[in-house]
């Protein structure tokens, strides 16, 4: 079994960062998220789409929901790799 990039050690160790859901495009596999602060991207609070690494993450998602994501730069794009409902 080959191992994992270096960089996926590490992923245990990025931050969950608070967003608030503003659309979900199913057929684009795409989130937009209004966010706080990525520090693993150096990327200020706004609102932006991302991409999810797997497309069920969307299941059940609605405008609104308030969630924790970590986002990840791959292949030049932020995406989103975990996403999990801020009760």
């Amino acid at each position: 079994m080959p191992k994992k990039p270096a960089a996926s050690a590490s992923a245990s160790t990025m931050p969950l960062v608070d967003g608030e859901v503003r659309k979900v495009d199913i057929q684009k596999n795409l989130v937009v998220l209004r966010h706080g602060d990525i520090p693993n991207l150096a990327m200020p609070a706004m609102t932006m789409g991302f991409e999810v690494s797997d497309k069920k993450m969307l299941d059940g998602l609605k405008v609104g929901d308030k969630v924790k994501f970590q986002a990840e730069s791959i292949n030049g794009k932020a995406m989103v790799t975990e996403l999990k409902p801020n009760h």
